[in-house]
């Protein structure tokens, strides 16, 4: 039997924060397909189309696995939360404040990228069209409410509590400075959503996602790790996809007054952003004492090269595992034309997958300890 020595090597160092990276993405195509099985198996008729059924099953997935992370996870890997602020009005304006600049932040390099992309005859083509409402669903306000909850509500709560309340104190635990550790987590949590991109989304596309993704993920992280309260963060999350996500549905609408709303409200949040990243780059450059400032400025004290660049390889192996299942599978589906048979191989490669990450995870936290 082998046992990973997670402190045995530097390389290996971040090996217990690397496979939840992995796990998350394990966990949550185990919940989606699980649901899916059982709903066939059963012969369970939903009454919505493949979209809104979609929308429903990653919803629930995103529930069960928010419970999961938080109730299991979260306690097995001993991931504490330190210096926990609750909820009070100074940080919950800060949070605000932190949201204008991050979309305004976020929106001027997606301008950017798109004039670059012209300039070339490049044309950003989404990922998310299968998931986009058509017309027909307009009849129906279920429709447009089952839209928003697994891209504001779910997302927020699944990946905040992973990314951010999991793996950002498993990091710091292992002696990783607050820098380093925003931009780490942000980064793999970014290449996270790589594996779809490229399945559904065109190369221009997926520059521009991964990049939005990756900057979101700086001030989700940043605002954690200064209140030490997930709640700021999945705040910041839920309103970014909703001002996302409501773009291409108020161009469906194709309402005047609707249009014009958003724009007044998108412009408006656009230029207070402007407005807080230039007063946020003058606290920077002067050296002022604002708590933010103190953390990014704050030195990484110990070498972490080796045992960052093992984070990132495994972490990003992690991340493509159910990628990789999935294609494996489907060529197997193809060969013996049996849906649940193709279902039943998912769940216990997902499942299979999932357990050896978890308990390689554990298992190195333990030996860690009694070395």
């Amino acid at each position: 039997m082998v046992i990973i020595k997670e402190k045995s090597g530097k390389f290996l160092h971040f090996f217990t924060a690397s496979l939840v990276v992995g796990i998350g993405g394990l966990l949550l195509s185990f919940l989606s397909i699980l649901i899916s099985f059982i709903i066939i198996l059963t012969n369970f008729s939903l009454p919505f189309d493949y979209v809104i059924t979609n929308l429903l099953i990653a919803f629930l997935s995103q529930l069960i696995g928010a419970f999961v992370v938080y109730f299991v996870f979260i306690p097995l890997f001993k991931a504490k939360n330190s210096e926990f602020h609750h909820l009070t009005l100074f940080n919950s304006l800060k949070t605000i404040i932190l949201i204008c600049a991050t979309f305004t932040f976020v929106a001027s390099i997606n301008f950017g990228l798109i004039y670059i992309f012209k300039i070339f005859s490049l044309n950003p083509q989404s990922g998310y069209t299968n998931i986009l409402l058509n017309t027909g669903h307009l009849a129906s306000p279920l429709n447009i409410i089952i839209y928003y909850l697994p891209l504001t509500i779910g997302a927020a709560v699944y990946e905040e509590l992973l990314y951010r309340r999991l793996l950002i104190p498993l990091l710091e635990q292992r002696g990783m400075r607050p820098s380093p550790v925003i931009f780490f987590s942000s980064l793999l949590f970014a290449l996270a959503h790589l594996p779809d991109d490229l399945i559904s989304a065109n190369p221009t596309e997926t520059i521009m996602h991964i990049s939005a993704v990756f900057f979101i993920g700086i001030s989700l992280g940043l605002i954690y790790v200064i209140t030490r309260n997930i709640l700021y963060s999945m705040l910041i999350h839920g309103v970014l996809n909703f001002i996302s996500f409501t773009r291409p549905l108020v161009i469906l609408i194709a309402n005047s007054a609707l249009t014009l709303a958003f724009d007044i409200i998108y412009w408006t949040i656009f230029i207070v952003g402007i407005g807080v990243l230039i007063f946020g780059l003058w606290q920077f450059l002067r050296k002022q004492n604002a708590e933010w400032v103190i953390l990014i400025r704050e030195k990484q004290t110990n070498p972490i090269l080796y045992g960052t660049f093992g984070f990132l390889i495994m972490g990003i192996i992690g991340i493509f595992i159910p990628f990789i299942i999935q294609n494996v599978v489907i060529g197997l589906e193809i060969a013996i034309y049996s849906v649940l048979l193709y279902f039943i191989v998912l769940i216990v490669c997902y499942g299979a997958f999932l357990v050896l990450f978890l308990w390689l995870g554990t298992r190195a936290m333990y030996v860690s300890k009694i070395i």
